[in-house]
């Protein structure tokens, strides 16, 4: 179990006690203290020669530090943990059955439990129609829905993982991981909530908006990278996803009062999926709104 933790002191303890308490008694338990400038190093010492604590002198990021644990364990199969989520009962022995069972999967990954600053349940993570589809299939056009391998709920044969390259070391590094691991490795879905995640009260539609507009970049980036994505899937699914990411922005800019902005969203999505008469409708919404 490899977490990555910066300046994580008031959450630590909790999620280290809930890491123990069903992780097997011979589980490596790696934290990575990403430069914090608090306690966490400390926090995670407390916890007894089960916790090994790694730190970096500067951050590099959850992705860096994710990568760094698992070149330091020593593991067949890498598990990970955020250092302010909680693991729920099963987190591990669901997840190893299957790779037990199935020595054909390379990566297995369950669903989560979103609850608010209190640790009150809001739902889950995946929801019920995507659960669905999961079950049925883990493929790259599943993938390119959303990112819905959240590493706090994934299990991962160790070598798979250092030859997919790890996570990347910026932003939506989850799920960009997703889209590659889609490519190269079978994958399989437990629908069982694994992992409790904290949502940040603190998220802001304006902040929502910049992330949403990275992930377009992002989604572009892999496609140019992975022509062979556009072999398994298709290249008008490819457009699909990256006009669907265009749709989410152009809505959190209109929020934002930026319509000139979303009516630009709107139009590059309408060039890549033409036959959205959804798209069409809202852009013409937006234009004739703004006369």
């Amino acid at each position: 179990m490899v977490i990555a933790a910066y300046d994580a002191e008031p959450f630590l303890d909790a999620a280290l006690d809930s890491v123990l308490r069903e992780a097997p008694t011979d589980a490596e338990v790696i934290v990575v203290d990403d430069g914090s400038r608090d306690r966490t190093g400390e926090v995670a010492r407390r916890h007894g020669p089960r916790v090994a604590v790694l730190r970096n002198e500067a951050p590099t990021g959850p992705g860096r530090a994710r990568n760094a644990g698992a070149q330091a364990a020593s593991g067949d199969v890498l598990a990970f943990h955020d250092a302010d989520d909680l693991v729920l009962p099963g987190r591990f022995a669901l997840l190893q059955q299957v790779l037990d069972a199935r020595p054909e999967i390379d990566l297995v990954f369950g669903n989560g439990a979103r609850c608010d600053s209190a640790g009150r349940r809001l739902g889950p993570v995946i929801g019920p129609r995507q659960a669905r589809r999961l079950r049925a299939r883990c493929d790259l056009a599943e993938m390119l829905r959303g990112g819905v391998v959240y590493p706090q709920a994934t299990s991962i044969r160790r070598e798979r993982f250092l030859s997919l390259g790890g996570f990347v070391a910026e932003r939506g590094e989850d799920w960009d991981f997703a889209l590659r691991a889609a490519l190269a490795l079978r994958m399989a879905y437990v629908d069982r909530e694994v992992f409790a995640y904290r949502q940040n009260p603190a998220s802001v539609s304006s902040r929502r908006r910049e992330y949403g507009e990275f992930l377009v970049a992002l989604l572009e980036r892999f496609v140019e990278a992975h022509p062979e994505a556009a072999r398994q899937v298709g290249a008008a699914r490819l457009r699909a996803a990256r006009a669907s990411q265009l749709a989410r922005v152009a809505r959190l800019r209109l929020a934002d009062g930026e319509r000139d902005g979303a009516l630009d969203a709107w139009t590059r999505a309408v060039a890549l999926a033409p036959t959205r008469l959804r798209y069409r409708w809202r852009r013409a919404l937006v234009r004739y709104a703004g006369r």
